[in-house]
């Protein structure tokens, strides 16, 4: 897939793999960058003597309790409020952990997908993720690099964040619209 320049919509050429300078970001937005790299390349983003454990400790936090696991997190660089929940069997991204920030008295459900980067045939898009305070994130949501969710928010189960949500926002669906109607 080519990448798409988002402030003129015109397709740019894909970068030979020979001629590619690697780990040099390009901005797509305010917050989400784009890597020259292919999917096969994922090796040059993360070191996989620190993906490896990494990855193992995310999948063992899936199954514990809020109290064992957010210090899991931390340790690992999400940014986790007081009171903050993440559900069992929530996805927090193993590449850029870092880029996770999770306000106070926040709820992230069942399943949810934390996803920091998004991996193309020839291209990664790389972004934080700020979840505000006193946040709902319904079961099984998935984000894109880049969103934030403003405090009091609230999100619909099985919806597909791909956009900012406001302060006090009630939005759903694939992708999400605004419920406030």
């Amino acid at each position: 897939m080519t990448g798409m320049d988002d402030s003129e919509g015109e397709r740019r050429p894909s970068t030979p793999p020979d001629e590619r300078d690697g780990l040099e970001p390009r901005p797509v937005d305010d917050s989400v960058e784009i890597l020259d790299l292919t999917a096969a390349e994922w090796y040059r983003v993360r070191n996989p003597l620190r993906f490896g454990p990494t990855y193992y400790a995310i999948q063992l936090c899936k199954h514990l309790p809020p109290l064992v696991k957010n210090p899991i997190y931390r340790a690992l660089g999400v940014e986790i409020g007081a009171g903050s929940v993440l559900a069992p069997a929530v996805v927090v991204d193993p590449f850029f952990p870092e880029k996770i920030t999770i306000g106070e008295g926040s709820l992230v459900g069942w399943g949810t997908k934390l996803l920091t980067h998004e991996g193309y045939t020839d291209e990664w898009h790389v972004g934080p993720i700020e979840i505000g305070d006193d946040v709902t994130v319904g079961h099984s949501c998935s984000t894109r690099p880049g969103v934030t969710i403003g405090d009091g928010a609230t999100v619909a189960a099985h919806s597909f964040i791909n956009r900012d949500v406001a302060p006090g926002e009630r939005v759903g669906g694939v992708p999400i619209e605004s419920l406030d109607d």
